[in-house]
């Protein structure tokens, strides 16, 4: 049964914390009466907002509420920031006389709540939680009894996970854009007493304040990747404790092995209504940002402030809404700037410190903006349009080098696309209906392109405002069965690995090239091959780059020859459409890989291609030209196509090459005029047009393919040979991957078809290749043997050490110690490699190509399970490896 309050109150307020409190006692000056609803006395226990700027301090000061006397306070002149280069910190006090204040969350609303006891005009309800809220009732439980209260106003000041908010109908989701962790140290002292330090260099911002006369709080910021399962308190120590001074540096690290610390989410809501005038919404319940710029209990303490004084509901939501805009976008873009390492940010980020350094009246502006004393959403906008016209200004190289130039473009491109989603989003948000605050999809989608710190992408949803609250589910069924699958997958080694999954295109080469070495596919493998095909194709008969891909000519024509090369007939199911697709579709117009195995197969003529130049090799390399300065894939690629590009090598004309040229070009194969063709590509595949120069060197390089000596050319591919055999030998004749190792087959195999290596490279192309009845035979593009099991190895680290994990993981040990690379080879200088001593691959150690994340996350595996399982030198090889990368 419902008892009903039979006391008469003004207003009702959902929420005791800070803002909760300091709006009834606002009411309560005004002479109404007011019912405080607090859920939970031990909140003001939690991690949350402790610095007040000066308008804070001056509001509670006119309700004769004073910080000052309090031994868990102290005044705050403004902020320090330490730049992540280690220069010379920069001093941004508050203008004039005025000071903020930095204390304790629970003594601030232990202060506001002895002010209630003395105030005979608010009624405090402990334990009372809400139940339901209904226009002119609020229904909630205490001391076992349900209670309602009939009301006319009720303002909920009850945070992001606001009931009232929920019972007007509008979102309830925020976006979490980081983690934060607190830590209290006492007996340590501050290089500028007085200040909040922000430290910027790790992955997020630090800031740092004194709380009373014996106690600093450091606040942590951790963006969401590094929010991680592993050993969080190393990784915290590790990346921040080195940014502090030398005399709290050991203590902030003890304190976390201890345990002794607190976390919150750091979530955003941007301002877009106050509900209506019988429930209205104040402080983290109408919007809440990054506690960075401290403006959160400040802006709380104004909506409170200003319902009490103004009757008028819109006029209320009219003054609030001009009000926080100033603060709310530079509580958004400041965090950006501070916690985002691309290279724009940076460009922003050493602006501002240039300003904040070279104009006092720029650091006057920051505060009174920052502190909330000027709201002006004209002044933050000649301050921000100012630093970024330096920004942009400051990328500008000295020089003529077409890299540096290339990157202001980048760089200059990048900052005006984030800039122009930033206030696009604003401007959407300032649209929003402030009657029902439903923020269109567009808002998060602009800003997700601008904050990409703080809004990672319009693909993760914001999370919903309940879900921190709900109780958590028990994990430990989960976890067990999580542990006995993934045990299951180990292999016999002690390796894990998973599949690669790759488009069709792979598979299709490898038809090709077995068509043109005249080794046919033995019939289970052909049948699966075509399995592959049926299952890798996309709704409409044609194939695509993935499962989920528009249709590529590219990867449809190569497909379609493959299975016409294992006999299937043009009008089979499998192919019908795709026969269809590529006839309406202009076959010349597939991109220059595709030209190049058509023209291989006789399906094309090598005058239709852009010259592939062996000569390239001779260039000397510092010019941009040569391939040692292109990515490997590119450069390995490039290296075995200029020699089959130089032999212009194409199989015989036989029935079926008769028959796909017939099918591939209705106006009849002779009659096409492939010279015209070289630079056609359908539309739909490009994905960067070719630029003026590069069609430049195109053009050079046909009439150099015209003049070119035959003997230079000879000398030219000898070479090249040489060292497509060096790759074979130091990959165990695997190449970096099939995409290379297919081209590189056939280069030897043209030199001489019983070449050693070749036979050896095609036995090894077994090992690209996964096949199973249900998908199929498919080829992928790399393996990921090491790289899976120093994952699975981290994943275990964390579990409870029963079954099988203890066996599990010493065998993934053994298996993952045996795959570094621990003596070079010879020849990696000569072709253009790092020394691979120390490293692990991608795959194992036979693939011969280490990379660094993989070294990093084969480290990290090991030392996470049993780091006496491998020797300090293999640990300094490894650094050493991943230092040289």
């Amino acid at each position: 049964m419902i008892e009903s309050v039979s006391a008469n109150y003004d207003v009702a307020i959902i929420g005791a914390g800070p803002v909760g409190s300091f709006c009834a006692l606002a009411h309560a000056r005004k002479g109404a009466r007011v019912a405080l609803l607090e859920a939970n006395p031990k909140a003001s226990r939690r991690l949350a907002g402790e610095w007040l700027h000066p308008p804070a301090v001056r509001m509670l000061r006119d309700l004769g509420i004073h910080l000052d006397a309090s031994p868990h306070s102290s005044p705050g002149t403004g902020f320090v920031v330490f730049p992540e280069d280690r220069s010379e910190p920069i001093e941004l006090p508050y203008p004039g006389e005025t000071t903020g204040m930095a204390c304790e969350h629970a003594t601030l609303v232990s202060k506001l709540h002895n002010a209630l006891e003395d105030c005979t005009e608010v009624d405090r309800y402990e334990s009372a939680r809400v139940r339901a809220v209904e226009n002119g009732r609020v229904t909630f439980s205490m001391d076992g009894d349900q209670k309602s209260l009939a009301i006319d106003r009720l303002i909920g000041a009850d945070g992001r996970a606001s009931v009232v908010r929920k019972s007007l109908g509008l979102p309830t989701e925020r976006m979490t854009c980081s983690r934060m962790i607190g830590v209290v140290l006492e007996g340590v002292e501050l290089p500028y007493e007085g200040y909040g330090h922000v430290i910027i260099g790790g992955p997020g911002p630090i800031l740092m304040f004194r709380l009373g006369t014996d106690k600093v709080r450091i606040i942590v910021d951790v963006p969401l990747d590094h929010w991680t399962p592993r050993d969080r308190v190393s990784m915290l120590s590790e990346s921040y404790a080195n940014l502090l001074p030398e005399s709290i540096c050991e203590s902030f690290s003890t304190a976390l092995r201890d345990g002794v610390f607190q976390a919150a989410g750091n979530e955003l809501l941007p301002r877009a209504t106050y509900g209506n005038s019988r429930r209205v919404l104040i402080g983290d319940a109408a919007g809440h940002y990054h506690p960075l710029t401290a403006v959160g209990i400040t802006l709380g303490f104004s909506d409170a402030l200003d319902i009490a004084e103004t009757q008028d509901f819109r006029k209320f939501t009219a003054k609030r809404l001009d009000s926080v805009r100033a603060p709310e976008r530079l509580a958004f873009g400041l965090y950006e700037v501070f916690a985002d390492h691309r290279p724009e940010s940076v460009a922003v980020r050493q602006a501002t410190y240039r300003r904040w350094r070279k104009s006092s009246k720029i650091r006057k502006h920051t505060m009174n903006l920052l502190a909330c004393e000027n709201v002006s959403i004209i002044r933050l906008g000649l301050t921000f349009f100012s630093i970024m016209a330096r920004a942009i200004a400051s990328c500008y190289p000295r020089s003529f080098k077409s890299k540096e130039w290339r990157r202001t473009r980048d760089v200059t491109g990048a900052l005006v696309s984030r800039v122009g989603h930033f206030l696009g989003g604003f401007q959407s948000l300032k649209a929003t209906d402030s009657a029902t605050g439903k923020k269109p999809e567009r808002v998060w989608n602009r800003l997700s392109r601008s904050l990409l710190v703080s809004v990672k992408s319009d693909d993760i949803k914001p999370q919903a405002a309940n879900a921190l609250h709900d109780a958590e589910p028990d994990g430990r069924e989960a976890l067990q069965s999580a542990i006995e699958q993934l045990l299951s997958l180990q292999h016999e080694d002690g390796s894990w690995e998973g599949e690669m999954l790759w488009c069709p295109m792979l598979t299709a080469q490898y038809v090709l090239l077995s068509f043109v070495l005249n080794q046919p596919l033995e019939p289970r493998r052909r049948r699966l091959v075509l399995k592959q095909f049926e299952r890798t194709q996309l709704e409409g008969g044609t194939w695509g780059l993935h499962e989920h891909s528009h249709p590529y000519l590219f990867v449809t024509t190569l497909v379609y020859v493959a299975a016409r090369l294992l006999d299937v007939e043009k009008d089979d199911p499998l192919i019908a459409q795709a026969g269809h697709f590529l006839r309406t579709e202009d076959v010349t117009a597939i991109p220059s890989w595709g030209k190049f195995w058509l023209a291989i197969l006789n399906l094309y003529d090598w005058k239709g291609l852009n010259a592939v130049l062996p000569e390239l090799w001779i260039l000397p390399h510092r010019i941009p030209l040569h391939p040692s300065n292109w990515y490997c894939h590119t450069r390995l690629i490039y290296m075995a196509m200029s020699v089959v590009y130089s032999s212009q090598f194409q199989v015989p004309v036989t029935r079926v090459i008769e028959e796909l040229r017939d099918e591939l070009y209705p106006d009849k194969f002779d009659s096409i005029k492939f010279r015209s063709s070289k630079n056609r590509i359908r539309s739909e595949e490009v994905f960067s047009p070719p630029t003026a120069r590069l069609r430049i060197c195109y053009a050079l390089g046909r009439v150099y393919q015209l003049f070119h000596s035959k003997r230079l050319r000879n000398k030219c591919v000898s070479e090249l040979v040489e060292r497509v055999r060096w790759e074979m030998n130091s990959s165990d004749h695997t190449s970096i991957s099939p995409v290379s190792g297919f081209l590189n087959i056939l280069a030897l195999w043209l030199q001489d078809p019983d070449d050693i290596d070749c036979q050896k490279a095609l036995v090894r192309i077994e090992g690209w290749i996964w096949e199973d009845e249900r998908d199929g035979t498919r080829i992928t593009g790399a393996r990921s043997a090491s790289w899976d099991t120093g994952f699975a190895l981290q994943a275990l680290a964390n579990t409870p050490k029963a079954g099988g994990v203890p066996d599990a993981l010493d065998r993934a040990t053994k298996f993952l110690v045996s795959q570094q690379i621990r003596e070079s080879f010879d020849g990696f200088s000569s072709a253009y490699r790092n020394d691979p001593k120390g490293g692990w691959c991608f795959a194992g150690i036979w693939h011969g190509w280490p990379v660094t994340d993989c070294t990093a996350e084969a480290i990290l595996g090991v030392l996470a399970t049993r780091p006496n399982a491998i020797d300090p030198e293999a640990i300094r090889e490894a650094t050493e490896f991943m230092l040289r990368g």
